[in-house]
């Protein structure tokens, strides 16, 4: 079997680690320390909905000493959250999509008591995505994908370009045989997080002889979907 590349432009770009600049419909929280009785910045949000959130932090601790946050699993001084009548979790550090389980308030604090004499204040930005499937939001770069010839099959592989991370479960195949018939594929082995080897033919597929083309996309978890990417293989 014979397999070969049509171009990827650009080739696989490197994780971009903090998301582009923020889209004008984000809001910004100041989420400031030390916590005192203020009420915690907080947003409004419908069951099921989802947002993207990233955070810049300027906190300082003086007293690391002090003892751990009102939240163990977090650093004392890193933003922390409740959601509706939850107890306090920790936030994670790098940008993320989170989907609301229900209606209800998502707050945010710092992971302090006064004894550690925290100071200064983070940001917290919020991009509403709306339901699951609703259009990606404009601004940010989409993924890539890259098909590559491996011995007895293609490696698929893609980085994340807006800072969100890319979804596995996502990746998608079309195959058009040599005859013009187009199968719709999920991928036939269990894609890695970065990557996935997949033998050629398709496992259970009998093909007939020919030329056949393999396209691939794959989706970030703001919903952008990489360009397709696109290699050629016969089969005897």
């Amino acid at each position: 079997m014979r397999i070969w590349n049509l171009p990827v432009t650009g080739g696989l770009a490197l994780l971009i680690a903090t998301p582009l600049a923020a889209p004008a419909q984000t809001d910004t929280l100041v989420v400031r320390a030390p916590p005192d009785a203020a009420p915690a910045s907080a947003v409004s949000l419908a069951a099921g909905e989802r947002i993207a959130v990233w955070v810049d932090s300027g906190v300082e601790v003086e007293e690391r000493g002090a003892g751990p946050g009102p939240v163990g699993e977090a650093m004392v001084g890193e933003v922390i959250a409740r959601f509706g009548t939850s107890g306090a979790f920790a936030w994670p550090r790098r940008p993320v999509v989170w989907i609301a389980p229900a209606a209800g308030a998502l707050a945010f604090d710092v992971n302090a008591y006064p004894a550690h004499r925290a100071r200064g204040a983070a940001e917290v930005a919020v991009l509403r995505l709306g339901p699951l499937g609703a259009p990606p939001p404009a601004g940010f770069e989409r993924p890539i994908l890259q098909l590559d010839r491996v011995p007895g099959g293609v490696r698929a592989r893609w980085a994340d370009r807006a800072g969100f991370g890319v979804e596995p479960a996502t990746l998608t195949l079309e195959l058009t045989t040599s005859h013009g018939t187009v199968y719709e594929l999920g991928p036939w082995v269990r894609p890695g997080r970065d990557d996935v080897i997949l033998p050629l033919p398709p496992t259970g597929l009998a093909l007939p002889p020919g030329v056949h083309t393999l396209t691939a996309t794959i989706e970030d978890r703001l919903g952008g979907e990489s360009p397709p990417a696109t290699i050629r293989f016969d089969t005897p």
